[in-house]
């Protein structure tokens, strides 16, 4: 008699949960600790004014500068001169430059230039890398105070050569300038057109199928929710001083590093017609899709309390939006990202919210469905590898509750 005796099957594991893998994503974070202090960071307000070449928009000049330690530009095939020039957020004293990269396709030497009015450059610098990791950094003697830099990659030690980040360190000297970006724009060569209203911003970009845009100025950065079909995602855009350049980075769906695509460069042009109005409610259809949706049109001073000259548009973009998603209840929820620790993002993400409230409820808007919620630094969407990130996850958002 025989028994047969069944090989049993290993048992599935379950699968992860969404905060399993929201961790395991967040561990993957690398320390942008040394990018926080770049001058040159989109975050704080940097732009790419122009630019030579690069082998894709994924490896763009404005990777250079987008705060992120794991991204680079990386010049075309065995074409290593190539020179671009970058604005400032404000008017700064320089007292030191230099570059990061990766080696072994590490630019070799480099020239630096700084300018006041974009025009007339001035030497700084010419500096050989090593191939190394990490930042490398020359002083400049005397300080020199500049609104631009100019870096130019005169050969390097590979058939591609590589900037993970051009790096200026000193400090700001007068606050950032205003910006304005509303009117009409070529981005990538593809018609765009945008409506300032106070410190709100709305309109679009006609990439072949038209992508509309709705956000709002944060003092260094526009910060945008836009729509394109049945595609959602976040674009952030920084200007030169002379409000005539624009440089974009764009996440599909969340200011995820995962999901960034291709970068954005825009040169102002002179309007053929007046903007069309909104054929697609942006903040509605995002928040019908995702859930939850950044309102980006809120404006807060130094002290956090709401300005409400410069966020009227965005009070009355999200009282509209309350009464159109009735009778489901919504949250208000305030966030903060880039502060010194988890206590102090606390506090500030608190006060916004409390002088928001405020105003909606001196306004007479209805928020008896609404709860709202403080919650700094914690259970943000997703992991942060760049000030930039911290930027556009941080300020107000709108959710709706999944039900119990």
């Amino acid at each position: 008699m025989f028994t047969v005796c069944s090989k049993k099957e290993p048992s599935v594991p379950p699968p992860p949960t969404p905060d399993q893998i929201r961790a395991a994503h967040i561990a993957e974070a690398p320390d942008d600790s040394a990018e926080r202090k770049n001058l040159l960071n989109i975050a704080r307000g940097a732009a790419v004014v122009s630019r030579t070449a690069e082998i894709t928009l994924d490896n763009s000049a404005l990777r250079a500068i987008d705060g992120d330690p794991r991204s680079d530009w990386l010049s075309p095939a065995d074409d290593h001169a190539q020179t671009f020039t970058f604005s400032l957020g404000a008017r700064s004293r320089i007292e030191e430059i230099g570059a990061s990269t990766a080696p072994p396709v590490s630019a070799k030497n480099i020239r630096y230039e700084s300018s006041l009015d974009g025009r007339s450059f001035t030497p700084l610098a010419t500096q050989t890398l090593n191939q190394a990791w990490g930042d490398q950094l020359m002083p400049v003697k005397p300080p020199v105070e500049a609104n631009y830099i100019r870096v130019s990659t005169l050969d390097g030690y590979h058939l591609f050569i590589d900037l993970r980040s051009v790096v200026a360190h000193g400090a700001e000297v007068a606050p950032p300038q205003p910006r304005s970006i509303g009117g009409c724009w070529s981005i990538n060569t593809f018609p765009a057109a945008i409506v300032e209203n106070g410190g709100t911003a709305y309109g679009w970009l006609d990439q072949r199928e038209r992508m509309w845009l709705d956000g709002g100025f944060d003092g260094r950065v526009w910060r945008f929710v836009f729509i394109r079909g049945p595609q959602i995602g976040l674009i952030a855009f920084s200007m030169s001083p002379d409000n005539n350049h624009i440089s974009g980075l764009k996440w599909f769906e969340d200011a995820d590093p995962k999901k960034l695509s291709d970068s954005l460069f825009g040169k102002r042009q002179t309007c053929s017609a007046p903007p069309p109005q909104f054929s697609v409610d942006v903040l509605r259809t995002f928040l019908e899709r995702h859930l939850w949706v950044p309102l980006y049109g809120f404006r807060f001073d130094d002290a956090n309390r709401l300005v409400p000259a410069q966020s009227a548009f965005a009070v009355r973009e999200l009282a509209r939006l309350i009464h159109d998603v009735a009778p489901r209840p919504v949250r208000i929820v305030s966030r903060e990202l880039s502060g010194a620790d988890a206590k102090s993002d606390l506090a500030v993400s608190q006060a916004r919210l409390d002088s928001l409230r405020a105003e909606l409820q001196r306004q007479k808007i209805d928020v008896s469905r609404v709860t709202f919620v403080a919650l700094g630094r914690e259970n943000y969407h997703t992991a942060v590898w760049s000030e930039i990130m911290r930027s556009m996850q941080s300020g107000i958002e709108m959710d709706i509750p999944l039900p119990r």
